[in-house]
């Protein structure tokens, strides 16, 4: 099955938040790809050629570009922060 987590996803660069389904079995970076790659205004080079990264809106948490979705704690409901 592919199962996915409902969050909201705050991008300050661009004042903008998203609500998205993300897959589960996917890595963080990959997740941060995406993002990148299909959010309008994410590619005009915002990050100098880095990648931003993901963090936990509440918590402040930083997440590990290699760790996978499911085993974080990224849940439904989760506000994140795309910097």
């Amino acid at each position: 099955m592919n199962f996915r987590v409902y969050v909201t996803l705050e991008i300050p660069i661009l004042d903008k938040e998203y609500e998205l389904l993300i897959p589960i079995d996917q890595r963080v970076h990959n997740i941060i790809t995406l993002l990148v790659r299909n959010i309008p205004g994410l590619t005009k080079n915002y990050y100098d050629n880095n990648k931003p990264n993901l963090y936990n809106k509440t918590s402040g948490e930083k997440y590990d570009a290699n760790m996978i979705i499911k085993d974080s704690n990224i849940k439904t409901g989760t506000r994140l922060l795309l910097l």
